[in-house]
């Protein structure tokens, strides 16, 4: 059975509403139209003429019979044409409610049909707002609020699947080059093998990393198991682990701060640190240092370097899975642009914030607010 349109249920309510309010004042009508002609004519039994040679005559006495029926006839006439303007009044009502009801929904109507046309192809399009700031309007808005951000989230999608599509497509196709030059060969000699064994090893340590991060981010149990961690001694095992990619970039690291106790999952918050140190020892100039300071009274980590840098722009996009800040040295890094958005991820589900300082080509701070 097809469901009936708001409008129609509108009209139905309000018209049963209207028919209701007529028929009790036609009936009330009536029956006080009944009451006062009973009172204007000589209707009742207990009416007598009055007896002859007391003031009356025979021509003075009241026909009742008469008087009865004629009260019986006008006041059916007055019921039927009560009753007529009753169901035309009804009807007019409903008609002229259909019409208003029909113009007040409009936007409601035309907002359905905008839903109704939009799809993955069409996602830029919104919906006009009405002109009157009704409920209709913040219906409107609110839908229009609702694309932007589902349009800015399918975006989101589509880059993060085209980005990890191509991080896993490289390492796989130099593994595939390699091995077609092998084949080349007639006979290869221990050095091809050797070689052709560290581009496959280097590929599969990278396919590794990238599916290890895809798998962080994508983990909608991404807390696990937490304990107490001393984030000043989590610190110093970062810089222990960092301290041969820092000597290759020719970069100094520090510790420095007092007791900072953390409830975290231990293997996420240090790689939570790890990938922010890392980020400022990779993308640091030779000569360069990171600072690494726990604060226990503020509950924070702040890292801070003398790298590179960001613009406005690279700090907005930093968190985007895949981003790399530094394009014309993203190819020399190693690393898929995927450690700032773990980062991001981790410290939003435990409830924490992350704030970043920059200014291109004088470094960056980044503070890790517990």
């Amino acid at each position: 059975m097809r469901a009936w349109s708001l409008r129609s249920k509108i009209v139905v309510m309000a018209s049963l509403v209207v028919a209701a309010a007529c028929l009790f004042l036609t009936a009330t009508s009536i029956a006080y139209a009944g009451r006062y002609m009973r009172s204007m004519v000589a209707y009742d039994h207990s009416v007598e003429a009055p007896p002859p040679g007391q003031g009356g005559s025979p021509g003075q006495a009241p026909d009742i019979p008469q008087n009865r029926v004629n009260y019986q006839n006008t006041i059916r006439g007055f019921s039927i044409s009560a009753t007529l303007s009753m169901v035309f009044t009804v009807m007019v009502l409903a008609a002229a409610i259909f019409l208003l009801t029909g113009k007040i929904l409009k936007p409601l109507s035309r907002l359905t049909h905008s839903i109704s046309s939009i799809d993955d192809k069409n996602l830029r399009h919104r919906v006009e707002l009405p002109r009157q700031q009704d409920e209709v309007y913040r219906l409107t808005q609110s839908f229009n609020n609702m694309m932007d951000r589902l349009e800015g989230a399918y975006i989101a999608q589509k880059n993060f699947a085209a980005n990890a599509a191509h991080e896993l497509k490289t390492p796989l196709s130099i593994m595939k080059t390699s091995l077609q030059v092998l084949e080349l060969q007639g006979v290869p000699s221990r050095e091809d093998y050797m070689e052709f064994t560290d581009d496959v090893r280097q590929g599969m340590d990278r396919l590794i990393k990238t599916v290890e991060s895809l798998l962080t981010l994508t983990n909608p149990s991404l807390k696990g198991d937490t304990e107490t961690i001393n984030a000043l001694a989590a610190a110093e095992r970062v810089k222990n682990d960092l301290a041969p990619l820092a000597e290759a970039m020719g970069v100094a690291i520090t510790v420095k701060g007092d007791a900072l106790q953390v409830t975290y999952n231990n293997e996420l918050f240090y790689r939570a640190v790890f990938n922010l140190v890392e980020n400022a020892v990779k993308y640091n100039n030779n000569g360069g240092y990171v600072h690494i300071t726990v604060s226990g009274g503020e509950r924070l980590i702040r890292i801070e370097d003398n790298g590179i840098g960001m613009d406005a722009q690279a700090i907005e996009n930093v968190f985007e899975p895949f981003y790399r800040s530094d394009l014309s040295r993203s190819q020399k890094i190693p690393g898929s642009g995927l450690g700032m958005s773990i980062v991001k991820t981790v410290i939003d589900r435990y409830g924490g914030t992350l704030e970043i300082d920059s200014t291109l080509g004088k470094g960056t701070t980044v503070q890790f607010k517990i």
